[in-house]
This record gives structure tokens, sequence and C-alpha cells, in this order.
């Protein structure tokens, strides 16, 4: 508790007023409302005087003619509709999420013959046991696709929390109480009867050892393939940006140029001017509420030991490339070079061109009848970023699977560890109301300090522990990624795709192939050909994981020397010359003087303008029948 005099300052304290203006007069303790200078005896006088004036005036005022009548406002207050400013508010993502529970609702009163159940009004435990039980036996979906079918305990702990929100959409009330715990029970229950898994998805942080690799993965590797060469210059500065801030996936894509300040800043120890990159992110989870924008300052890095982290690089690039500055004339990062900061000032701002405030970032490329080319106005979507992030992860031979939100597990524990980040600090950066939401969402299961150390009182053992807590400890070459060509040949000896290429014979023979038909068979056996190739390969890495290990073993105590197969793993194609430019820029050693240092950032620079301007023509790998 404060002490009593820190209380009553704490009581005295106006009201904070963060606005730049505000439209309302200041309002005294007691509630009155003051003008912002006090009134003389005299101006009183003067006040009552004019007091009969002052009414006309203000009469006068009240009903002029550009005001609108009072039948306009009676009429508003009688048509106006309160429901559409007391129901819930949701995105439109868990809008489709609540729509789709709510359809599989009505279809499984509908499938049962019980349409009388359907109302949410009529609720009950054993209506609720009998929907999930449904829904837990549901094997296909729309179009008889096969559906993946819900595999863990917490996956149905989420379908009960959706299904609340569609109940409370419907009716305007809360279940009670009662019954939620009843269904705690019956979550239990349904969870060991289908053989749910009780464990969650682990939390894998892409620590800055695993980004690292990660990053040059992307700029080195043949085996993936982008479109276009932008696009692989927007996968790193996404890697870069998604690592230094730790923000949202979707916030990251929507950022837009009006939301980049390029700045050459005077270094306050007397060092070169430094180039700083600010960012300001808007769009952070704001739909329940407008939340600030939190803005994060990025300075440059002289002789920094790698370009594949900086953002300079790789961002300026995509600023040249767009011919982004507002100033006609600076086109080049060599003019940027040219640039200083007038004695008498400590910055030189470098605007961007207004005309491109919202134009995004990171945008999607179309196909043309020219090729590839990058959109001038459509953002890149979070459902074609994922698919990347994830590839890379594999090539990388990661065990685990990278995601976006891997970058942002670890910068959220990067911060939370880091003695000069304070908590309220981190919050602002996260985004979060206050450090529960951290520490129950995003801190992994993972313990991460050397307890053994600790409880017996000796040096810890930091550096091992950070080893054994990254991605980059299960990397290895030999782990499958795809299947062999024999392999995926091997799905047609399954007994259903089997039956089905007989009935597509038949069908052949008797209708032909353009028949909507023999059509519609056709993608049925694609559709299960891919799926058993997707489950192959699954089982295959499950059973790798384990059998590997053990060969590992069982031949170095036989004596068998282990094949060397780096090789093996390499890239499928050779670089493009564009490509080998880019890596042989960016990955160039620091220089040992301030102009060769300059001069290697100018380099990578238009390098990276140069690749965004390339087309890379696709994945090397090409599809199995």
């Amino acid at each position: 508790m404060h002490p009593p005099h820190r209380r009553n300052m704490r009581r005295r304290l106006p009201i904070d007023d963060s606005s730049d203006e505000s439209e309302y007069p200041e309002s005294n303790a007691d509630g009155s409302v003051t003008s912002d200078t006090d009134l003389t005896d005299n101006e009183t006088r003067s006040n009552e005087d004019g007091k009969q004036g002052e009414e006309v005036e203000d009469q006068a005022w009240l009903f002029a003619d550009e005001n609108h009548l009072p039948q306009h406002y009676t009429s508003m207050l009688e048509t106006f509709d309160e429901r559409e400013y007391t129901k819930e508010d949701y995105k439109e993502s868990s809008t489709r999420l609540l729509d789709r529970i709510e359809d599989q609702w009505n279809q499984c009163w509908t499938y049962l013959g019980r349409t009388d159940l359907r109302s949410h009004m009529t609720v009950s435990v054993g209506t609720l046991y009998t929907f999930f039980s449904w829904l837990l036996d549901q094997r296909q979906g729309k179009g008889g696709r096969k559906r993946r079918g819900i595999k863990f305990a917490s996956s149905l702990g989420t379908y009960w929390k959706v299904y609340r929100l569609v109940y409370e959409r419907a009716t305007s009330l809360k279940l009670d109480g009662k019954m939620n715990r009843s269904m705690h029970k019956v979550l239990r229950k349904l969870a060991k009867k289908h053989g749910l898994k009780k464990i969650g998805r682990d939390k894998a942080c892409m620590y800055v050892e695993d980004l690292t690799r990660v990053l040059e993965t992307n700029l080195v590797t043949t085996e993936k393939r982008y479109s276009h060469g932008r696009y692989r210059i927007q996968t790193q500065v996404y890697l870069q940006l998604g690592g230094f801030t730790a923000n949202r996936p979707k916030a990251l894509l929507s950022l837009c140029y009006r939301h980049v300040q390029v700045t050459l800043l005077r270094d306050p120890e007397g060092g070169p001017h430094r180039v700083l990159l600010e960012l300001t992110f808007e769009f952070t989870k704001e739909f329940l509420g407008i939340k600030d924008m939190n803005t994060f300052p990025i300075p440059e890095v002289i002789h920094d030991e790698t370009l594949t982290f900086s953002p300079h690089v790789f961002l300026l690039g995509m600023l040249f490339h767009d011919g982004a500055f507002a100033a006609y004339n600076l086109t080049s990062p060599e003019e940027l070079s040219r640039l200083s900061i007038p004695p008498e000032r400590n910055e030189l701002l470098l605007r961007l061109n207004r005309k491109l405030d919202d134009i995004p970032v990171f945008r999607m490329a179309e196909r043309t009848p020219e090729g590839w080319v990058i959109s001038k106005d459509k953002p890149l979507p979070d459902s074609t970023l994922r698919p990347w992030i994830k590839s890379l992860g594999e090539i990388t031979r990661f065990a685990q699977v990278t995601r976006p939100y891997s970058l942002r597990y670890a910068g959220g524990k990067a911060f939370n560890e880091n003695g000069n980040v304070s908590e309220a600090m981190q919050n602002l950066m996260m985004g979060h109301a206050n450090i529960r939401t951290f520490l129950k969402h995003y801190l992994s299961r993972r313990v991460t300090v050397d307890t053994q150390a600790v409880v017996r009182g000796i040096q810890p053992q930091d550096a091992l522990m950070r080893a054994a807590c990254t991605m980059s400890r299960s990397i290895d070459a030999r782990r499958p990624r795809s299947l062999t060509p024999e392999q995926s040949a091997s799905v047609n000896d399954d007994p259903i795709v089997r039956s089905l290429l007989a009935q597509r014979e038949q069908l052949k023979r008797s209708l032909g192939t353009r028949h909507s038909r023999y059509q519609a068979l056709n993608r049925k056996i694609n559709q299960t050909r891919q799926r058993l190739r997707h489950a192959l390969l699954q089982e295959i890495k499950e059973r790798w994981e384990y059998d590997q290990p053990v060969r590992d073993v069982e031949q170095q105590l036989a004596g068998i020397e282990a094949k060397d197969v780096t090789a093996a793993a390499m890239s499928c194609d050779a670089m493009l010359p564009a490509q080998k430019a880019l890596v042989d820029a960016v990955l160039t050693q620091p220089g040992t003087s301030l102009q060769e240092e300059v001069s290697r950032r100018n380099r990578a620079i238009c390098a990276v303008m140069d690749y965004c301007g390339i087309e890379e023509g696709g994945m090397c790998s090409s599809r199995r029948k």
C-alpha cells in the first residue's frame, strides 16, 4: 500500500489528457464546467446586463437554417434499431467459425430427424453430449471430402467454446454455470472414449540461431523456387521483422508505406550517421477496440557480421526498386551515401511518396501473358506465406514445424528474459493487456533453465542449455521431406484407388472422358491419391524419427562408417545468376574501414533491387500423378 501522503497525491492527480486537442472545456473536481479563463466582476455584470440578448442569440443559433428540423431526430429515435449495437462483434474469420459450428448443429439434428431440437433454447447436457458425439464421428465434409477429424482434447474444448458463443449469439443469453461445469465432465468422457490426445501443440520458438539458418536457407536454396524474385526478398524481410518485433503475422503483412519512416540519424557518440528505420504497426488485433499504434525504431548496424539480418539492406532495396522516396533524385544507395546532416540538426528525414501511403509493403504476384508481375496494390495473403515458412523449415531439415508464430514466441521470450525490457514495455510490444496472456499462451512449456545447477549451486551451463532448446539441434540432412517416385507410385496399389481406377476405365468406355461423371470420378481419384500420399509421408517421417537414431547407434557400435549425405541433400538446381549475385553480395564479410562497409551495404542493396524485378519460375520439383 502507498503511504497516506502518496494516496492523497494520487487522488489529486488531474485526468490525463493525452490527446492533441480537446473539444471539451475543463472540468473542476466538483463536476462543474469552467472556461479556460476566470471572469472578472465587470465581465460578470456585463454578462448579466446582456443576458436577454444572449438568449435571443442562443435561440437563433439553435434554430439555424442549416440544422435539421426536430422531426428528423424524432424519426431517428423511433426507427433506431438497438440490436445492431448490442450484439457481439466478431472478426470475419471468427464469424465464419461460428457459422460453421451452427451449420453442423443444424446438420446433426436434421440427420437424426429431430428438427425440434435445432432451437438453442432447448439445449441440455444430453443434446450437447449427442451433438459432440456426432461431431467426433464425422469423417466427410462438404462435397464428400474426407475430414481430418478431431485428434486433440484441446481442439474439442475449442469447439465447446465456439458453441457457447453460437448459443449466446442466437439467444442473447449465456449458458448457466451448472451446465458449463457438467460439460467439462462430458468433454473429458468423450475425449477418453475417442482416444483424443491430451498433449497440446508445442509452442516451438525460432530463436536467433534458428532464424539465422532459415534466413540463409531462403537466400541460397533452389530446392524451393518462388514464382517471382520479390517473393524471396519479401520472405526475408518478413522473417527479419517478425524476429525483431515479435508482431502478429497479420500485423506484419498489413504494413503499408505510410507506416515506414526512413531517417538519417546523427550518432550521439560521434560515430557515422546511421540509417534509422521506424516501423509503425497499426493493425494489431484491434477489432474489439481501437489500440494505439506501436512504433519500432531499428537502427543500422555498422560492421555487422552478416547482412542476412539487415532490413536496411532488404527493405531499402524494395523501397529503391519501387521508387518510393519522395525526393525525385533519391533513387539508389549511392545517392543515399552522399547525404549528410547539417551541423545544427540531428536528423535528415527521407520522406516516402505520399501516393504510396496505402500500398502494402508485402504484395502478391499476378500471372500475366508476359509472365509473373508483382501487383501494384494487392496485399500478400497470410495463407500464401505460411506454407513458405513451413517449407523453409523443412528444407533446413528441422524436426519441428516452423510457423510464423514461432517468431512471436521466440521474440516474446527474448523480451521477457532481457533485463532492459520492463514488464510494461513487453506488454506494449506484444500488444497484451497484462503479463498473464504471455504466461498462458506464449511461454513454451519447455524449461530453459539449468535447474540442476540452480539447485546444486554450481555454474549453469548456459550455452549448452541454449543449444538444447533450439530447433537447430535437430538438423539432419537425411530427414525425409518428400516421397521418392517409387513411394509416390505405391499408392496406386491401395484397394480404394484400384477400385476407383476400375470404375474410371468402365466410364471411359461407356461415356467417354468428357462426361461430367468421368471428370468427377477423376477428381475423386486425384484427391484420394493426394490424401494417401500425405498419410504415407507422415508415416515415413514418424518412423524415420524413431528408427534412424537406432540404426545410427547400431552402425557406430558395429564399426560401420556412416555415409556422407550432404551432397545428396544439396539443392536440386543451380542458382540463377541474379540469385548468385544476391548471395555473394549479402554474405560478404564486413569491411575493415567505413568506406568499405558502406560499399558493402550499397552492393547488397543493389543486388536486392535487381532481384525484385526477376522471375524465378516456381518450384523445381514437379507434381507426380
